[in-house]
C-alpha cells in the first residue's frame, strides 16, 4: 500500500513535538536554547509556526550544544522515537548542524542524500566571533561550500550553461572526498573562538552570511535575564533582545512577504512509517 505524504500542518505539528521533547531535555538539564531564524519570527510575529514555514530551527551555545550532544549518545535508547542525528553519530549525515529527529517518520528529499531522517528540530551551535578574522572566514566559506556540493545525490547544473561547465571539473576534483571527515573539520574550526570569552557570536559551521553581527548580549543581554514567547500555545525560550536579532535576520520582520513568495524553503516529502 502506497504511504500517504504528510500535509504541511502535519509536518507542522509533528515537528512540533520534536521542539517540546527538545525543551523538556533542554529545562531539565538547566542547559539554554533560543528559537531562531523562521522559527523565532513565527513566535513574534504568529505565535507559531509562520504559516508556509516547514521547519523549526533553534540556536544552543556550543558547551550547552556539547553536553546535549554527549546526553543523547548516553540515553539512546531512553529517548527512543527521537534520536539525535549528527556527524558523530551517523557517517552518512550530510550536515555540520545536529538534528533531533521522530523515527516514527521518514524525509524524502529531492536531491540530498538519504541518512534515514524523520521529523527534526534543526539545532545550530552558537560559537564566539573574531570579526577581523577573514582568513577564518574564507576558509569556512570553502568548506562549506565542499558540504553542500558533496551532500547532493549528484551534480546539479546551474540556469547559466556557462556556470555550469565551469563548476563541474571542481565537483570532479572533489566527488570523492570523506563528506564525514570534513563536517568533522568545520566542526572543529568553528570553534576557534569560545563562546565564553567573545562579544560576538554566530553559527559559524554553516554559515550564508558573514557580514552579520550577532553579540552575545542579544540573548540574555549579559545579566542572565530569560526571555519566552508563545509558540503554538506554548512558551519557549528566546534571545532577550529578540528584536534586534529579527532585524539583522529580516529587516522590517513584521512586514508579510508578497503572497508568491510564501513557500517553504526545504524540498522534502515527509510519510509515517
Amino acid at each position: 500500500m502506497e504511504k500517504k505524504e504528510l500535509t504541511l500542518e502535519q509536518i507542522q505539528q509533528g515537528s512540533f513535538e520534536v521542539l517540546k521533547r527538545i525543551k523538556e531535555i533542554f529545562d531539565e538539564n538547566g542547559w539554554k536554547y533560543y528559537l531562531t531564524y523562521g522559527t523565532l519570527l513565527g513566535a513574534i510575529r504568529h505565535e507559531g509556526f509562520i504559516p508556509w514555514d516547514d521547519d523549526i530551527d533553534v540556536w544552543v551555545p556550543r558547551d550547552d550544544y556539547e553536553k546535549f550532544i554527549s546526553y543523547c549518545k548516553e540515553n539512546n535508547k531512553k529517548l527512543k522515537p527521537f534520536e539525535l542525528i549528527h556527524y558523530s553519530t551517523n557517517e552518512k549525515y550530510i550536515y555540520p548542524i545536529a538534528r533531533f529527529s521522530d523515527t516514527r517518520y521518514y524525509i524524502d528529499y529531492k536531491d540530498a542524500k538519504d541518512y534515514g531522517l524523520g521529523l527534526f528540530v534543526d539545532i545550530y551551535p552558537l560559537d564566539g566571533v573574531c570579526i577581523n578574522d577573514k582568513r577564518l572566514y574564507r576558509k569556512l566559506e570553502h568548506i562549506i561550500k565542499n558540504i553542500r556540493i558533496l551532500g547532493r545525490n549528484a551534480f546539479i547544473p546551474s540556469k547559466s550553461r556557462i556556470r555550469t561547465i565551469l563548476k563541474y571539473p571542481y565537483y570532479l576534483m572533489i566527488k570523492n572526498k570523506n563528506l564525514n571527515r570534513i563536517i568533522e573539520k568545520i566542526d572543529k574550526i568553528s570553534q576557534k573562538y569560545t563562546f565564553e570569552k567573545s562579544k560576538y557570536i554566530d553559527v559559524l559551521c554553516w554559515n550564508s552570511n558573514f557580514d552579520r553581527k550577532f553579540t552575545k548580549n542579544m540573548l540574555d543581554d549579559g545579566k542572565n535575564l530569560e526571555c519566552y514567547k508563545n509558540f503554538n500555545g506554548k512558551t519557549f525560550r528566546v534571545p532577550y533582545n529578540y528584536d534586534e536579532c529579527l532585524k539583522i535576520l529580516y529587516g522590517d520582520y513584521m512586514k508579510l512577504p508578497p503572497e508568491n513568495e510564501r513557500i517553504a524553503h526545504h524540498y522534502y516529502k515527509a510519510y509515517m512509517k
